[in-house]
């Protein structure tokens, strides 16, 4: 089946996801399929609470297409749950333009991928929209699992949370950033701690150590522009 021509801005799931009634038989023609899309769109609306107008921004479609998925979504969801039916919630990005990992279950979430900007690779950027470099340190608890460098894209307005948004980070920690800059990483659902500067090897240790807290200040002006 061909999907929509306009791709729809969407968290991934690490993968399909199944849910069956406890004591049935697993029966594929007894089953509802609910598509990326319109799972992104309950998600939005149903569980973080966003109007219509809101969600069909950040998905980047109309708010006639918001209603339709939701009116899909729902129903398809209602007919599972009175007829006992198993509910399969898709991961077929093909038409879909991603732009992180759904948060299900976040609270039991493992390991973190934090990323901070660089030049050297030894020092936090005071200004992160002008960095070369991310440093990239996926983590469990205090200990550091892997590390890795992206190199930044050429800056533009926007650009940044968007990348590492599909790079799948979970924490920014920088020096200082804009208000505007703050609420596209919070788009991306990634976590922003200001007031780092100095070694990146001294700033990892402080927030493995639970100690490192955000500033919590935004700059005067926006770094991201």
């Amino acid at each position: 089946m061909k999907g929509p021509y306009k791709k729809r801005y969407c968290r991934r799931l690490d993968k399909e996801k199944i849910f069956h009634p406890l004591g049935m038989e697993m029966n594929e023609e007894a089953s509802v399929r609910i598509s990326l899309d319109e799972f992104e769109a309950m998600r939005l609306c149903d569980f973080e609470g966003k109007n219509q107008t809101e969600a069909s921004r950040e998905m980047k479609v109309s708010r006639a297409t918001i209603q339709r998925l939701l009116q899909t979504g729902r129903k398809k969801m209602t007919d599972a749950l009175l007829n006992y039916k198993t509910i399969v919630l898709e991961n077929e990005t093909e038409y879909i333009q991603l732009k992180g990992e759904n948060n299900m279950n976040k609270e039991a979430q493992k390991s973190l991928k934090l990323a901070l900007p660089t030049t050297d690779k030894q020092m936090v950027d005071e200004h992160f929209g002008h960095c070369k470099y991310f440093a990239i340190y996926q983590v469990e608890g205090n200990r550091i699992l892997e590390t890795s460098y992206l190199e930044a894209p050429v800056h533009a307005p926007g650009v940044l949370p968007k990348f590492l948004g599909e790079n799948n980070v979970d924490v920014i920690i920088t020096g200082g950033m804009g208000q505007m800059a703050i609420n596209l990483f919070k788009q991306q659902n990634i976590e922003v701690i200001l007031g780092a500067r100095g070694n990146i090897d001294d700033n990892l240790k402080v927030y493995l150590g639970g100690d490192l807290v955000s500033t919590g200040e935004a700059c005067k002006h926006d770094h991201e522009h």
